[in-house]
């Protein structure tokens, strides 16, 4: 008895940290949202809880990984290079930013809403990027670039209702991929 006791005293309780938010499940149905602090459940699986962090931004690196110290990191040429608008080449690195809005969506609306996030970032920093001139995107156009990319996402973001929000596009480095294509776009009229 005293340790079936024991079992209900330690299975009925949880934490949730000033990060995080708590998605309470009855039987496999959401049943609570809850924030910060000590709680209570009903013991032996009948209620679970899963905690997001909801208020820590996350991000997202296009063209490049991060290793280690912040001045270590990996090219990915896959995700840098682009072609603009005017049939140029270039290599373009993006940071974004992001964070759960919708613990529950984020949790039960789809299966990895990451990787739906990068694809989505992926394809409208190309669509941005391709109808953009070489010169406005490595010279005085990428706050537009920024601007639109961002607004792009958002929209779709709506529509797909994952649990996540846009917070920031950055692009971090924009650059012809080689000296030759440098030179030869610096000497064209």
């Amino acid at each position: 008895i005293v340790l079936v006791l024991l079992a209900v005293v330690a299975s009925s309780w949880y934490t949730v940290n000033d990060k995080e938010q708590a998605v309470v499940t009855t039987f496999g149905k959401v049943t609570d949202i809850t924030d910060a602090g000590f709680h209570f459940k009903l013991p032996f699986g009948i209620q679970k809880v899963e905690k997001v962090n909801v208020n820590v931004y996350q991000k997202i690196e296009l063209g490049y990984r991060s290793v280690g110290s912040a001045d270590n990191f990996d090219i990915i040429e896959s995700e840098t290079k682009m072609i603009t608008g005017d049939y140029n080449i270039v290599n373009v690195d993006f940071f974004v930013e992001y964070k759960i809005s919708d613990p529950v969506q984020y949790l039960y609306s789809s299966n990895e809403p990451e990787l739906i996030l990068r694809n989505l970032i992926q394809s409208q920093i190309r669509n941005v990027v391709g109808s953009s001139s070489v010169d406005a995107v490595l010279t005085d156009g990428k706050e537009s670039i920024q601007m639109q990319v961002k607004e792009l996402v958002t929209e779709i973001l709506k529509e797909y209702d994952i649990g996540l929000t846009l917070v920031d596009v950055k692009i971090q480095d924009a650059e012809p991929p080689t000296q030759a294509v440098s030179y030869t776009h610096l000497t064209l009229p």
